[in-house]
């Protein structure tokens, strides 16, 4: 049974990869962004620990503000360059980003991608002057998988329990914001991912781990531990709920955030500003996370704001 459906997650992912050849031409590179793509963020060599710079022409010399970008495909799949078009928007804005390609499920756990993550942030942390990065305005986001993965992965950087339980040393990489695009945050739903996708993420025993409390992003440890956190969804995303139930929880706990719900349009699905870059809701997507990272979520001290 494992066996065939580690198979179907091939498949899936090969489907994808096939699916998305043609991108690079139908989105190019803007001019006034400059890309190096492939650099190893680890001594190994790792293939998928390979990550992307990209930084506005002409400004060279100056120190800029960086976003860190972790892409989507439900931690099963996906790539850093399908996240292309949505980084050099990114860009265009004055940013500085760095785009992270991580190992996928069933080829590794949960606990190992979150451990290419942060060995992904101390590279960046060691070689931020060399790229011209300004250490105290430093930014995440992700959409979908990569959203889940960026909430733990920054959770445990304030957390010694969710870390220690997860085996993962944390990079102590200062992320001021997040941004949490179309999040994948529940992962034991009694739903298509719950129902198949736990075993894989965590360990076929994984209800007896230490990390079993934190299988649940609604975990305390996990909520009080975040930055201020931009939720973006969508009423035709198919994980709007995902979304909408985790912005409760941070609302709970008081934490500084902001939702911003699309209405209903059947253009706007899941995470739609990676996916469909051309559309004016997608740039207004990159819009809302450039302002909200500049202000460090100002406009939401206090708890919610819609």
């Amino acid at each position: 049974m494992k066996s065939f459906i580690c198979e179907m997650f091939y498949k899936q992912r090969a489907a994808f990869e096939q699916s998305c050849a043609s991108r690079g031409k139908e989105y190019p590179l803007p001019e006034d962004v400059f890309l190096q793509s492939d650099i190893f963020y680890d001594e190994k060599h790792v293939p998928a620990h390979r990550l992307d710079v990209y930084r506005p022409r002409g400004r060279d010399g100056e120190i800029l503000p960086v976003i860190v970008n972790v892409h989507g495909g439900g931690l099963l799949m996906g790539n850093k360059e399908f996240n292309r078009p949505f980084c050099a928007s990114l860009c265009e804005a004055g940013y500085l980003v760095f785009s992270i390609e991580y190992r996928l499920i069933p080829d590794c756990l949960f606990y190992d991608q979150l451990a290419d993550l942060h060995l992904a942030l101390d590279f960046i942390r060691d070689h931020l002057t060399e790229y011209g990065g300004d250490i105290s305005h430093i930014y995440a986001c992700g959409d979908s998988g990569g959203a889940c993965l960026l909430t733990y992965g920054s959770a445990m950087q304030r957390s010694t329990a969710l870390a220690q339980a997860a085996g993962v040393t944390p990079s102590d990489l200062p992320v001021r914001a997040l941004g949490l695009v179309s999040g994948m945050f529940y992962t034991n739903r009694l739903d298509q991912i719950g129902l198949f996708l736990p075993r894989y993420l965590y360990g076929r025993h994984y209800k007896k781990s230490a990390f079993a409390p934190y299988v649940s992003p609604e975990h305390p440890d996990i909520v009080t531990s975040l930055p201020p956190s931009l939720l973006i969804t969508s009423d035709n995303d198919n994980l709007q709920s995902y979304t909408l139930n985790f912005e409760k929880a941070l609302r709970r706990h008081q934490m500084p955030h902001k939702l911003i719900n699309y209405p209903k349009d059947p253009r706007l699905t899941h995470a739609f500003s990676a996916f469909y870059p051309e559309l004016p809701e997608s740039r207004e997507v990159i819009h809302h996370l450039i302002h909200f990272f500049e202000h460090t979520g100002d406009d939401c001290k206090g708890g919610y704001v819609s």
